[in-house]
Order: structure tokens, then C-alpha cells, then sequence
């Protein structure tokens, strides 16, 4: 099975960069790859431009600030098994994210891990340019 792990450190306080990066209508702002992201209660659906990604929402713990979920639909090679997480942890006067992944076959890692390391940067870009808002843009 093939892991990684990104992770990122951001100047807003944890309660808001979770607020954030659970709001599926925000992805398509933090994460390059998505154009638009809808949550029917279940299922998040991913449009990007090579496809539509869905996946089954697993975790969504608030008191933990950890977000879970497999990858259903959408992957070019069938999945064996997937997990992404989302942390989003206090540091110091800020918030550390972790982005971790597992999945099988691991022929689908590179296109995964390209994608997460994309959407980590995306995070840090984010939070960098709403440094200064307390809601961001809508």
C-alpha cells in the first residue's frame, strides 16, 4: 500500500482553517485541480478537468478537526482501497494541516500524491493571501 504525507503551517487560528477546508463549496479556492465541489450528505463530488472524482465521506469530526474519506468513483485504474485525511492541528499562534493518503494499487500513488502535494500548497496559498479576513471570499 503506498502512504504519504503533507502537511503545512498557516497563520489562522484551527477552528477557522477547519471551517474552511470542510465547506466543500471553498475547495474549487484551495485546491488547483477542482473546479467545482458539491456534498449531496454522503457523497463529495469532485469536477476537475480530466473528470468527475466521488468519494464517500467517512470522518467528519469536529472536536478532532479531522476530516476522512475513500475514493468511490472516478480514478483512472479501480481502487483497491483508499483513505485521505485531512488534520487540522493548533501551532503556536497557528494551524498545522496534515494531508495524508493510503491507497491501492499503488499505481494510482503518483496521481494522487501530485494531486494532495498541489492541494497543500494550495492550503498554505490560500490562507497566506486571507491572512487579514476573518471569513474570506464566498
Amino acid at each position: 500500500m503506498a502512504t504519504f504525507r503533507f502537511d503545512t503551517r498557516v497563520a489562522q487560528e484551527p477552528d477557522r482553517v477547519w471551517a474552511v477546508l470542510t465547506d466543500v463549496s471553498l475547495i474549487p479556492q484551495w485546491f488547483p485541480a477542482v473546479r467545482r465541489a458539491d456534498f449531496d450528505g454522503t457523497h463529495r463530488r469532485l469536477i476537475t478537468p480530466e473528470g468527475t472524482l466521488k468519494s464517500l465521506v467517512v470522518t467528519k469530526d469536529d472536536a478532532l478537526r479531522r476530516f476522512q474519506y475513500r475514493f468511490v468513483e472516478g480514478m483512472p485504474l479501480p481502487i483497491d482501497f483508499h483513505l485521505g485525511t485531512i488534520d487540522v492541528l493548533p501551532d503556536a499562534d497557528g494551524s498545522r494541516v496534515i494531508y495524508s493518503q493510503e491507497i491501492l494499487p499503488e499505481a494510482l500513488a503518483p496521481i494522487v500524491e501530485r494531486a494532495v502535494g498541489e492541494g497543500i500548497v494550495g492550503i498554505a496559498r490560500y490562507f497566506a493571501a486571507h491572512r487579514d479576513s476573518a471569513e474570506g471570499p464566498r
